[in-house]
């Protein structure tokens, strides 16, 4: 398949429960990442990622559905259409 670029928005809503295992993930596709924000809201427990990958649709598909399944995790991806 062909490698896109996509954007996939990362939101943690219990940073003590799931940061760790969000941060291992994304390190298992770090060749693939082009950008990675990140932003913490302490106060409330919660942070949100914002990336940008180049990748084609089953390596997107896999880790949207790993990071999918972590529990307070929620992740919504779109592909760029350049």
């Amino acid at each position: 398949m062909d490698e896109k670029i996509h954007t996939v928005t990362i939101t943690i809503y219990d940073r003590n429960a799931a940061y760790q295992q969000v941060s291992e993930l994304l390190h298992q596709f770090a060749d693939h990442i082009l950008l990675r924000v990140g932003y913490p809201f302490s106060e409330k427990n919660v942070a949100i990622i914002f990336i940008i990958l180049r990748l084609d649709l089953a390596a997107l598909g896999a880790l949207t559905g790993k990071l999918g399944q972590i529990t307070s995790v929620k992740v919504k991806a779109t592909t760029l259409k350049v």
